[in-house]
């Protein structure tokens, strides 16, 4: 990412961030706002760098808006549901559960291979998993 391209970003996210992260907003603009005020000073984008990918958030929004939906597609994604080889619908993340008891000693973390598969129960503690937010 060169540094037209940040501080075009970087403007950009701004006027989107209290859909992206809500609350957050505030905080988030103020860090980016000293980026972009640094980035211009030094000529140097690594602040304004660190400032769009501290929000995973944002950096999300960031790295959606680089890569087009047709290369998304084609992005390996480690557990998720992948569309058909020459289709151009984008991959879409499998459901991950959790256990949520926080009496837990050992909880467990699985990840759904399939729609419809049963999800299971917590080896710690025997409770169902739930869905993770």
């Amino acid at each position: 990412m060169d540094d037209r391209v940040s501080a075009e970003l970087a403007k950009e996210v701004l006027e989107l961030l209290p859909r992206l992260v809500g609350a957050d907003a505030p905080r988030i603009a103020g860090d980016i706002h000293r980026a972009l005020a640094a980035s211009a000073r030094t000529g140097g984008t690594e602040e304004l760098r660190r400032a769009l990918h501290a929000d995973l958030r944002v950096r999300s929004w960031v790295e959606a808006r680089l890569c087009p939906p047709y290369e998304q597609s084609r992005l390996p994604v480690g557990s998720g549901y992948q569309s058909l080889a020459g289709g151009m619908m984008p991959a879409t993340s499998a459901t991950r559960f959790i256990c949520k008891n926080p009496a837990c000693a050992s909880p467990d973390t699985w990840t759904r291979g399939f729609m419809g598969e049963p999800v299971p129960r917590c080896s710690g503690c025997t409770r169902p998993l739930s869905r993770e937010t």
